[in-house]
């Protein structure tokens, strides 16, 4: 359908190339990342300098990451941080970071590459592969810098499995055993909104709303976290 929509739409460019971005995603999808490269890249070119070839351009970045060429991933993201639009920046930010504190330790970078290999399965859907895949990492890389976020990626897919208890298991790990690295004030507020959410304990996700405030003054969450201690306590909001 996509195809069909492709050779129908020539007179309207944008249309024909929102089409090429989701047909690049199928075929990645499909496991056919050299097809998806190729239809990413012709938006590229396509739509030069606006926020759709942007997204193109992060999106060719995304599956080099995912293919293991770091290098090359980074320079792209270090040039989309400077995107015009947000959401864009702020994804190829958040990669390159990523990628520049779990690389460079060994010639090898397996544990990273074995990471990646488990975003791409995420991306596919194949939400139980993807878990097996992280527990053995678990076991395999074990004191790696990328342990807590081997455990924060299981933890969001055990959320997304509707497993909340297993979530709550990983959250807690980070929260105990990784608070000062940079995924602390997240796992401590995820906690906080499964108590608040999911278990119905609004005393408990107060507590660790404010345990964030204290420990993170500095977070992203900080205002987030005020609003929902106010709500919590019930005060009134103007």
């Amino acid at each position: 359908m996509l195809t069909n929509a492709i050779k129908l739409g020539t007179a309207d460019q944008i249309f024909v190339d929102k089409c090429k971005l989701d047909l690049g995603d199928i075929y990645l999808l499909k496991s056919e990342p050299w097809e998806a490269t190729l239809i990413y890249s012709q938006v590229e070119k396509s739509e030069k300098d606006s926020p759709l070839g942007y997204d193109a351009k992060l999106r060719n970045a995304k599956l080099n990451y995912f293919r293991g060429d770091f290098e090359l991933s980074k320079e792209v993201l270090d040039i989309l941080k400077q995107a015009t639009t947000r959401e864009i920046a702020n994804d190829a930010m958040q990669l390159s970071l990523l990628i520049q504190d779990n690389t460079g330790m060994d010639s090898t970078e397996m544990a990273m590459k074995a990471y990646a290999s488990v975003e791409l399965l995420l991306f596919q859907n194949r939400t139980s592969e993807a878990i097996d895949e992280l527990t053995r990492m678990l076991a395999k890389y074990e004191g790696h810098s990328l342990t807590d976020e081997v455990l924060f990626l299981r933890a969001k897919t055990y959320l997304k499995l509707g497993d909340v208890q297993n979530a709550m298991k990983d959250l807690e790990t980070i929260r105990q055993k990784f608070s000062t690295d940079i995924l602390g004030d997240d796992a401590e507020f995820n906690l906080a909104k499964i108590y608040e959410e999911k278990l119905k304990q609004p005393d408990k996700a107060m507590e660790l709303y404010r345990e964030l405030l204290q420990k993170y003054p500095g977070s992203i969450y900080g205002s987030e976290a005020r609003k929902k201690i106010r709500n919590l306590r019930g005060d009134a909001i103007n």
